[in-house]
């Protein structure tokens, strides 16, 4: 089965741990952290631009305890399409009593309107956003940067999870995803004192850890107050080895190389359907926008009984069509793009193909997948 539903963009890591290590310490990290747990989650922090990082088990633990940090008079502004993760976020800060404001990304208008309006009242901004929106590339940091610098107390969040590893700073059409694979903001050119970044490596780097990145300030007061470090696990030892480990490879040469060849990937399955309705752009995830849910259900059934697998996406602005997407990997070959690519199109010059059944279809829409999860 040729498989475009793994979100490993770039090929599954082949990452050991040492024989002896232990899996766990069994202290709480503010407890007890060793020292080089940090100097991995500050490798991080460093390639995206930022001064130093921590660990933690995954993003939900740093969400929970960044909104935390938040003041009083603060008001967060959350991105109405961001990842759900992020959106519990937001919902903590709500349990506290602080104003949340859903806003649209595509109206940048209305979003200075409001945060106008909060500043009036003494309110300290901060905003939530992915950093990478699968169907429309990296978010406008450098508009929201603008829109919060009147206030230096203001807090530009991201959760970068979608982008590390994969993108990179210095994008050029050879290189579209361009170097280093530290994501959105150096993909972006961007940094600053008040920006702090959440990101999980398990799509760029396939290891299911998370990294809380910022400024040393930022990071102290974090270490200081985070509850989740106090009465949650911490991360394993394995975790954070093999994190460490895959970030050493991809620094070594390895990562870049992955890159330029997802890259001509996405460009190789791009120009085979050049003016089909895809979403996606450079990136990995390649979205099919066809106009009925019946067309989309067919689709994925055609391609499963010629053993492809595709995911089948929610889509919030069509809840009622499902999105049809392909996740590309660097460890596909030019053969297996050509493979997929000719199905869609003999599908698309045959007679449709008898709807699955409606058990069938139920069951597809059950495993609805997100691509971010």
């Amino acid at each position: 089965m040729l498989d475009f539903t793994s979100a490993l963009y770039l090929g599954t890591p082949r990452l050991s741990v040492p024989a002896g290590l232990a899996l766990t310490t069994g202290y709480p990290a503010a407890l007890q952290e060793p020292g080089w747990h940090r100097r991995v989650a500050a490798a991080v922090a460093r390639r995206q631009g930022l001064e130093t990082g921590l660990l933690a088990p995954s993003t939900l633990h740093l969400f929970w305890d960044v909104l935390t940090l938040a003041p009083a008079a603060a008001v967060i502004f959350v991105d109405e399409a961001m990842y759900p993760v992020g959106q519990w976020g937001a919902s903590r800060a709500l349990l506290r009593g602080l104003p949340v404001v859903a806003f649209a990304a595509d109206n940048l208008p209305d979003l200075r309107r409001r945060l106008l309006t909060y500043r009036q009242q003494g309110r300290t901004p901060w905003l939530l956003t992915d950093g990478w929106r699968l169907a429309q590339g990296p978010a406008p940091l450098s508009a929201y940067l603008n829109l919060l610098r009147p206030d230096p107390r203001s807090v530009l969040l991201l959760d970068d999870t979608q982008a590390f590893g994969v993108v990179g700073a210095a994008p050029t059409p050879e290189r579209p995803l361009g170097q280093g694979g530290g994501g959105t903001l150096p993909y972006l050119g961007l940094r600053g004192p008040g920006i702090l970044s959440i990101t999980s490596l398990a799509k760029g780097l396939g290891v299911p850890v998370a990294v809380l990145a910022g400024s040393r300030a930022w990071l102290a007061r974090f270490g200081r107050h985070a509850a989740t470090r106090v009465h949650s696990s911490p991360v394993s030892n394995w975790h954070a080895w093999a994190a460490g480990q895959a970030l050493t490879r991809d620094a070594a040469g390895a990562g870049d190389q992955a890159r330029h060849q997802l890259g001509r990937r996405i460009g190789e399955l791009r120009a085979a359907l050049a003016g089909w309705p895809l979403s996606g752009g450079w990136f990995p995830v390649q979205k099919l926008l066809l106009p009925t849910a019946g067309a989309v259900l067919c689709l994925q059934h055609y391609l499963e009984q010629r053993g492809v697998r595709a995911l089948l996406l929610a889509d919030a602005r069509r809840p009622t069509v499902p999105q049809l997407a392909f996740c590309l990997r660097a460890d596909h070959s030019a053969a297996d793009v050509a493979r997929l690519a000719g199905h869609l199109l003999a599908w698309a010059a045959a007679p449709p193909p008898p709807a699955p059944s409606s058990s069938n279809s139920l069951n597809s829409l059950r495993h609805e997948y997100d691509a971010q999860s």
